[in-house]
């Protein structure tokens, strides 16, 4: 039977009808609880895609959304899913027809030396018709110009490419999820070390106040001594004490330096320029109640590493199946058309040819490499699904015990702040009792040291809370926005 190449026309078409991808499923192991133990006592609104603005504090807002902005991590993220979203775009085109055409000018000029000998045109010019045969030499001269169409088309029967689109495509939105990941991990740093600053200029207010204190202490310590009431024991025993004072506090002043250049860092500034805003805000004593209303499915829908791992199980899966598809017949279809057009007059040549052809490809002997590249992407499969499984343990880890900690150090700061409020009042009482004789010199400065040190273990306890609560805000993937494109 013969069969023109333009009837394989509806064949094609009718095979692409059936064009489908392989849909590779891959359930998680772990199985979602339907709370968290300890977000019980958690109370505090559900929003936190900008959680520090919960914190009213204007200065950290304006340091986090310059980060957002400003931030090279974040911006590498995002340049890393421009490339993502290009590679997908271009495995999308891999779908369609590859159209091109082509066009050509040619201009002829040419000599020819007449190869006949004398007695052969002598013969020939006997005849009018071939009288231009006695010629020396001829010229040919001449203009073309000629054009071509192509066309070159593989149908996707067994969604061997929409495979690699999908996994292309799935590799994107795992760049896009760790644009996000970058916001999240910017916003908590910022916040952490804007924390850790505030915490070591209120250690170093209370440092500056227990110098003073042991100041008069040693004073005191050295009138007693020259009046023979006391020995030198207690005077290198004041002493000790004033120097282990100062050496902390000569620490405090490049710990606040450290973090303030790393804020400078996060926030895309020079360091050595950067200078850090003071507050009106008393952050470490107003911190807000933790996020509440949160559950283990809201947290997984949530939180980027989760997402980008889900992301990277489905493109694997469809690697996995392009693999398989491998295994498949594939088709081909190629269409050529080519035309001249003489362009010197009537007796110039013109015409078109065209081929269509549909082709078929089957493997036959591979010795066993499309099997071994199946099994790879298998085993690639099977990592990605366990990497996904332990993030997924992981979070839920997190979040729990950001909770539980959070729920100790809230009893745990309630009871410092009443144990500094009593140490306080013992050291106003002293100071009482000392004007009208009751206590010594050293007893009042001695009752001020342990308010002071009480203030700086409360300092130390609310840091620690703070801290544990941007934790909480990370676990459960609080700290981003849908900035950077669906």
């Amino acid at each position: 039977m013969n069969l023109h190449p333009y009837r394989l026309l509806p064949l094609a078409l009718a095979l692409l009808a059936a064009c489908q991808n392989t849909v590779i499923s891959r359930p998680s192991s772990v199985a979602l609880p339907a709370a968290f133990d300890h977000a019980q006592n958690a109370r505090n609104s559900a929003d936190i895609a900008q959680w520090w603005q919960q914190w009213r504090d204007p200065v950290l807002d304006a340091l986090i959304e310059r980060g957002l902005q400003q931030n090279y991590d974040i911006a590498i993220a995002r340049s890393r899913l421009e490339e993502a979203r290009a590679v997908a775009r271009l495995a999308q085109a891999d779908l369609g027809p590859k159209v091109g055409a082509s066009a050509t000018f040619m201009r002829m000029d040419a000599r020819i030396d007449n190869p006949l000998n004398d007695r052969a045109r002598d013969g020939l010019g006997r005849y009018p018709q071939a009288a231009a045969l006695n010629r020396d030499h001829f010229t040919l001269e001449g203009s073309s110009l000629s054009g071509g169409l192509n066309a070159a088309w593989e149908p996707d029967i067994f969604g061997q490419k929409r495979s690699d689109a999908d996994a292309a495509r799935y590799a994107a939105l795992g760049a896009q999820e760790q644009a996000y990941g970058a916001q999240l991990l910017v916003a908590g740093d910022i916040a952490t070390h804007y924390l850790q600053a505030r915490a070591a200029q209120s250690r170093q207010r209370a440092a500056e106040r227990s110098i003073a204190v042991l100041k008069r202490l040693t004073d005191y310590v050295q009138s007693r001594f020259q009046a023979g009431h006391l020995s030198a024991y207690e005077i290198e025993q004041a002493r000790a004490q004033l120097s282990a004072a100062q050496a902390r506090e000569s620490t405090l002043t490049a710990e606040y330096a450290a973090h303030v250049r790393a804020i400078a860092v996060l926030t895309g500034h020079v360091p050595q320029t950067f200078r850090l805003a003071e507050s009106h805000s008393d952050l470490l004593d107003k911190l807000p109640e933790a996020p509440g209303g949160h559950t283990p499915q809201g947290m997984v829908e949530r939180r980027p590493d989760i997402r980008a791992a889900a992301a990277q199980v489905q493109a694997y899966a469809a690697r996995l199946a392009s693999a398989r598809a491998d295994l498949l017949p594939r088709f081909s279809i190629n269409f050529l058309g080519q035309g001249m057009i003489g362009i010197d007059g009537e007796r110039s040549l013109s015409g078109w040819s065209s081929l269509l052809s549909v082709g078929l490809q089957v493997p036959l002997l591979t010795n066993g490499r499309i099997q071994a590249n199946i099994d790879a992407a298998d085993a690639r499969l099977k990592t990605a699904l366990l990497q996904y499984d332990r993030t997924l343990l992981q979070a839920l880890a997190e979040v729990d015990t950001a909770y539980h900690n959070q729920n100790a150090l809230v009893r745990q700061n309630a009871l410092l702040v009443q144990a500094h409020r009593q140490t306080d009042k013992q050291a106003a009482d002293a100071e009482k009792l000392f004007r009208y004789g009751g206590k010594t010199l050293d007893n009042v400065l001695t009752a001020r040291l342990h308010e002071i040190q009480a203030q700086e273990n409360l300092i130390a306890a609310q840091l620690a809370r703070a801290q544990t609560l941007v934790g909480l805000y990370k676990a459960l993937g609080g700290g981003w926005q849908g900035v950077v494109g669906e």
